[in-house]
């Protein structure tokens, strides 16, 4: 999907949008330079390698006859292998260990039960009551691992109450037989059956040790093989004071994220970049870290180098396999940014006036959800949200059915704002699809928001808002047709200032062209050599990518449009955001 050389030059676009309001009334933040609040963290640059491997027919089904990757050979070396707790010397290549990574059978392993636990406000509890780590009395305390559970122990929540005002006791409510015995969709496959074989990405979360933590496909107890030769692999080259990140093998791609004692793994045959993939790792890796918190993470593994984290992330698999899923499936991951519900200004003033009632110096956000999209966010004058960190907020309401069925409160750490600590979520769902977050750095604060909630919801309900705002998420958002822009069959539209994207549901017959879109991003994004116009016309669609100091644009036209017509096209549908743009973003911030 590269542009042709032969194909001329688009011909240069005015933006005729004028620049978004600044940074300062944005609600959320970025890692980009026109949003520098909550800047990653600066790291000293570590050696790395990437390497391109040359695969065999025979090894890889999957390699490319013409492919013209060049070929690394480490040089073989002794390493040891420990899997299943038998340590041995292995004469091998990075080769053959990649090979042995794809096609090695499994070790003979017991399916061993382990802990199947939610969070709560009191931590990871059983049913006699002993806390497994206790939680930080405030965002900047540590965490600290205070106990043991049995693995066939029951396990019970607590953090949800009825519909009451009775705020006498907070009864325990059992976990239901949904999430104390999740089935995963695809945790019954075998690593050596066929089926788990033709997944298109697969992710492997592991200890430094070799320990699995999680697999998107299969049950973890069974890839110990496999997990054990990737910690091989990590430490080939951290022996040679190195760090591995990338290996190209065919059509394969391995994507390593090494995080302290964790390690992350991709292996992709999608048309994802390295890139790409490893902002997806990142991000399974804050799901982790807004269980456990960081300080916490470090601890267990300084105390105990082969413990086994299940025991602690035990019951959040439903959230790790929805964030897996959704990051394939939604573009705010690949574009660092969220989507709003697309409403009426003055509807979404009113419900952010109304929303000013729970104003407190112990509220830090408050916000509305409905169907992974914000419909308004409120938050202190100094302190805006990360997107990744909405996104994990997104994750975790839409993860776990469980906060449908009553009030919650749930402890969260969200890695961008504070990586060693947590703050404390309420969670309801005010209408069917209508989700009230409120989150606030005190623990116990339940009732106080719980009272609030109640006020909110008399007050949407009196002025009509609630009736507006659930009929507004039943619906499936705008179509392709409302835009009216000639040839015009899909578009993804990021606004760079408010770190906040729209785009049209998709309609027959067009098929969905997230993959093209994502090489495109990709594409424009080279940190070799930046594009700001990428344009690409294939026998099934043209693609145009348009880069600004205001917005992102990555639009799919059909085959045959002219390059004239598809300028017409571009610039009617800029017209048409720039006048909807208060109805699709949320512009002006309201603060407490």
């Amino acid at each position: 999907m590269f542009s042709s050389p032969k194909s001329p030059a688009l011909s240069p676009m005015s933006p005729i949008m004028e620049d978004l309001l600044s940074d300062s009334n944005s609600i959320l933040t970025s890692d980009e330079s026109l949003s520098p609040t909550l800047q990653p963290r600066k790291y000293k640059a570590k050696p790395t390698t990437q390497l391109s491997l040359e695969v065999s027919s025979t090894a890889c089904s999957s390699s490319s006859a013409d492919s013209s990757v060049k070929s690394f050979n480490a040089i073989s070396s002794k390493i040891e292998d420990n899997i299943n707790g038998e340590t041995r010397s292995k004469e091998g290549s990075v080769d053959d260990l990649l090979i042995g990574l794809m096609n090695r059978s499994n070790s003979v392993t017991s399916n061993d039960k382990y802990l199947s636990a939610f969070r709560s406000s009191k931590g990871f509890i059983n049913s006699q009551k002993r806390t497994i780590y206790s939680e930080p009395e405030n965002i900047g305390s540590e965490c600290e691992v205070a106990g043991s559970v049995d693995s066939d122990s029951s396990i019970e929540w607590i953090g949800s109450h009825t519909m009451s005002n009775d705020h006498s006791n907070v009864p325990v409510i059992s976990v239901d037989e949904e999430y104390s015995g999740y089935r995963r969709k695809y945790g019954h496959e075998d690593p050596q059956s066929v089926n788990w074989c033709r997944h298109r990405k697969h992710f492997f979360i592991l200890s430094s040790a070799g320990k699995p933590i999680y697999t998107r496909y299969g049950d973890e107890s069974r890839i110990s093989g496999y997990t054990g030769v990737i910690q091989a692999i990590v430490s080939f080259f951290v022996d040679a004071e190195d760090s591995i990140r990338c290996i190209n093998a065919g059509n394969h791609k391995f994507v390593f994220l090494l995080k302290g004692p964790l390690y992350l793994v991709a292996v992709s045959r999608t048309n994802e970049s390295e890139t790409q993939l490893r902002d997806q790792l990142n991000y399974l890796y804050n799901q982790i870290l807004s269980v456990l918190t960081s300080t916490q993470l470090t601890r267990i593994f300084e105390q105990r180098i082969n413990y086994d984290l299940r025991l602690l992330l035990g019951g959040t698999e439903p959230f790790l396999d929805n964030l897996a899923t959704s990051m394939s499936d939604e573009p705010g991951f690949m574009l660092g940014s969220i989507q709003c519900v697309r409403m009426n200004k003055e509807l979404r003033d009113k419900i952010g006036s109304i929303l000013q009632i729970v104003k407190s110096k112990d509220l830090l956000y408050a916000m509305l959800i409905a169907n992974n999209k914000l419909i308004t966010l409120l938050r202190p004058k100094r302190h805006s949200l990360h997107s990744a960190d909405l996104h994990l907020i997104f994750n975790m309401v839409n993860g776990s059915s469980t906060f449908r069925s009553a009030e919650s409160w749930t402890p969260i750490c969200l890695p961008k704002f504070n990586n060693k600590g947590f703050l404390h979520a309420y969670v309801c769902y005010i209408t069917g699809n209508v989700c009230l977050l409120l989150i606030s750095p005190d623990k116990d604060k339940f009732f106080e928001l719980s009272d609030a909630k109640s006020i909110i919801v008399e007050e949407l309900t009196s002025c009509n808002a609630l009736q507006a705002i659930e009929e507004v998420s039943q619906s499936e958002g705008y179509s392709i047709a409302d835009v009216g822009a000639a040839g015009l069959r899909h578009f993804i539209y990021k606004s760079r200032k408010h770190v906040q994207y729209t785009s049209p549901t998709f309609m027959a017959p067009y098929n969905d062209p997230h993959e093209k879109q994502k090489y495109t991003h990709d594409r424009m994004h080279s940190r070799i050599r930046p594009l700001k116009v990428h344009y690409y016309v294939s026998p099934t669609e043209t693609i145009l990518g348009w880069i600004t100091s205001t917005f992102e644009l990555y639009a799919a036209f059909g085959p045959l449009i002219s390059k004239s017509a598809l300028t017409n096209s571009s610039h009617t549908l800029l017209k048409w955001i720039k006048k909807e743009e208060e109805n699709l973003f949320i512009l002006n911030s309201q603060v407490f």
